[in-house]
């Protein structure tokens, strides 16, 4: 079996999860027999991507600190061109990399005598470098071998990036939805959770939703039917309108709509999402404001509840009747909190509920 086929199941998994790039270069560099093999690159004035699973991590962070910019070896194999093969002991700047500080203080402890590069690079604009690092001089076998794996380690490169953007674009938009405080959950195909933003995960906490086997669902069963039932046809008929569903509780609501996700991108990955599901909660200011309110003044939970109802109901009476207390028990509760927020009347304290400048 040759290295390609040991290695393709592994450089494929890529496209899945780029964490597991130092499983696959700690494989790599023990089937061609080298010391260690290394891939760091960027995109243009980004931050230095670097693998080096065996490389000791406080000696990468002085590569990064010290040596990247000193690194005269690595700025000539990349200028020998994208998809190129370049053995460090051919070029012509090595005598004077052998001189070097980096050379003798961070490649010969390490036992990184000699090097084969490979040039990779991502239509994204991401540019790198997977270099072999032998302790002795590399053979013509080795290089035989790294030829055969460059088209699919450029081809790994490219989904590792197309997932890396994906990732970034699919964060930019649940961060812009918390932004405009709308709970919002990815869902693959599978109707499985991939990512939510801040407000939905506040839901998911409080238990008004909840994640089973990696499925959303509810606790009441006419929630748990209404919502599995949208998804299913956001993700069976995603060129029709799914609808909206309102999942209920005993003092509070939420407004739900499933959308497919747009799915342009050219390869397929389980890290895309097939549908986005956003999640409005009607009382979200309001119930930011109680909080605010309950650290401000110190308002207990059943005093919060009464003027949430005061509120919604518009009366003291009608407070009580939707919270099932006495009459006598919402008066004494909403003298407490005019005590202790400083207001005198039910317009006063409406006011300063939901006030939110």
């Amino acid at each position: 079996m040759d290295l390609l086929e040991r290695l393709r199941d592994d450089l494929h998994a890529m496209a899945a999860s780029a964490t597991t790039w130092p499983d696959v270069l700690i494989k790599l560099a023990d089937l061609i027999g080298a010391t260690e093999a290394a891939l760091g690159g960027a995109l243009r004035k980004g931050q230095l991507d670097m693998f080096a699973p065996r490389t000791d991590p406080a000696r990468i962070s002085t590569y990064r600190e010290t040596f990247h910019q000193q690194n005269a070896m690595m700025r000539a194999v990349a200028r020998q061109g994208i998809g190129t093969i370049t053995l460090a002991d051919d070029l012509p700047e090595i005598t004077d990399f052998w001189r070097s500080d980096f050379y003798n203080l961070w490649c010969v402890p390490q036992k990184f005598n000699h090097g084969v590069a490979l040039n990779v690079a991502s239509s994204t604009g991401w540019a790198g470098t997977l270099v072999i690092n032998t302790r002795n001089a590399v053979t013509s076998a080795q290089v035989e071998q790294l030829h055969s794996i460059a088209p699919e380690m450029q081809r790994t490169v490219e989904r590792w990036q197309w997932l890396t953007q994906l990732q970034l674009a699919n964060r930019a938009t649940l961060d812009a939805l918390d932004i405009a405080g709308q709970g919002a959950i990815f869902l693959d195909h599978f109707g499985r959770v991939l990512d939510c933003n801040r407000a939905a995960q506040a839901m998911l906490t409080d238990g008004r939703i909840h994640i089973r086997n990696g499925q959303l669902g509810c606790t009441a069963a006419g929630n748990h039917k209404s919502l599995t039932e949208l998804v299913a046809r956001c993700l069976t008929r995603p060129d029709q309108d799914a609808g909206r569903v309102q999942i209920v509780g005993e003092d509070w609501a939420l407004n739900v709509q499933c959308a497919p996700f747009p799915a342009e991108l050219t390869y397929s990955s389980p890290q895309r999402p097939s549908a986005i599901l956003m999640i409005t909660d009607p009382k979200r200011r309001l119930r930011q404001r109680m909080v605010e309110l309950t650290h401000l003044y110190g308002l207990t939970r059943a005093e919060i509840e009464l003027a949430l109802a005061v509120v919604e109901t518009g009366s003291r009476k009608a407070a009580a009747d939707a919270r099932g207390v006495s009459d006598a028990t919402a008066r004494a509760q909403l003298t407490s909190i005019f005590d202790k927020t400083g207001v005198r009347r039910q317009t006063e304290l409406v006011r300063l509920l939901m006030y939110d400048g």
